[in-house]
């Protein structure tokens, strides 16, 4: 009876995702609305104040997202089960910014992007992932524990650039700043994407009604370095990723702030 229960879970499971990537068709590229975020919201990588349902869906990027706010924190969640984007994402981080003015080149723009794992650090994440990715089959559940761990330990940092009260440029992810991302990969190896950013450090004219410029950029992966010197504790480098996607995609829109229901 409990392998029964368990299959059909499971069952459930796949086709609640496999509906979901279904619905990415329907879905505008650019965010069209503005959401006060639920009063459960909580940044741990995982969609479930969410119901695992998004705003938009961008080709641009392979990424779905929402954006929310409340009186003090913009939120952003993405999510995508391509292993390409996220491989490229564990090498060289999503970057969010965010433009006060009408113009993308903005003097008072924000950025954070999250992660940053550098070296041996991307090293054996990127491995790791590469290892379970070419071990899962489609609508099978995989044991993520072990990659959860390993990217806990290794993701140290973030960095933020145009934050005037924020001088050093890579910060802990524990930051007592209010900056707060997370990441997850589920039993699907999909990966989710969390960020609270508060809004104090936007240069807003106002908090009533306003509208500003936001960019979600996947960046490039980085050439390999190799450490100066190698120890047999070194893991190896990650296997190279196809041409095709070692350029930056990115793409732009626009948010209001939202009013408190």
């Amino acid at each position: 009876m409990k392998t029964i229960v368990k299959s059909l879970k499971l069952i459930l499971s796949v086709l609640i995702l496999n509906i979901s990537f279904a619905n990415a068709q329907k879905l505008p590229k650019i965010q069209k609305r503005s959401i006060y975020a639920p009063q459960n919201i909580k940044i741990d990588g995982t969609s479930t104040e969410w119901n695992d349902t998004f705003e938009a869906y961008n080709k641009a990027v392979d990424l779905f997202y929402t954006m929310s706010n409340d009186d003090k924190n913009i939120y952003l969640i993405v999510k995508t089960k391509y292993k390409d984007v996220i491989d490229k994402i564990l090498r060289g981080g999503l970057t969010f910014t965010i433009n006060p003015g009408p113009n993308k080149k903005d003097k008072n723009s924000i950025s954070v992007t999250y992660p940053v794992l550098e070296g041996p650090d991307m090293w054996v994440v990127a491995n790791k992932f590469t290892q379970l990715s070419n071990s899962h089959k489609e609508g099978e559940a995989i044991n993520v524990n072990e990659l959860n761990k390993l990217f806990y330990t290794k993701e140290k940092t973030l960095t933020v650039t145009g934050i005037e009260q924020i001088p050093d440029q890579s910060i802990s992810i524990y930051n007592d700043n209010g900056i707060k991302p997370a990441s997850l990969f589920d039993d699907k190896m999909t990966y989710t994407y969390e960020l609270a950013l508060p809004i104090a450090y936007i240069k807003l004219p106002n908090k009533d009604g306003v509208t500003f410029k936001y960019q979600i950029k996947i960046n490039e992966a980085p050439a390999i370095q190799r450490p100066a010197v190698i120890t047999a504790s070194t893991p190896p480098p990650p296997p190279p990723i196809p041409v095709g996607t070692l350029a930056t995609t990115d793409f732009w829109g626009e948010y209001t702030l939202a009013k408190k229901p």
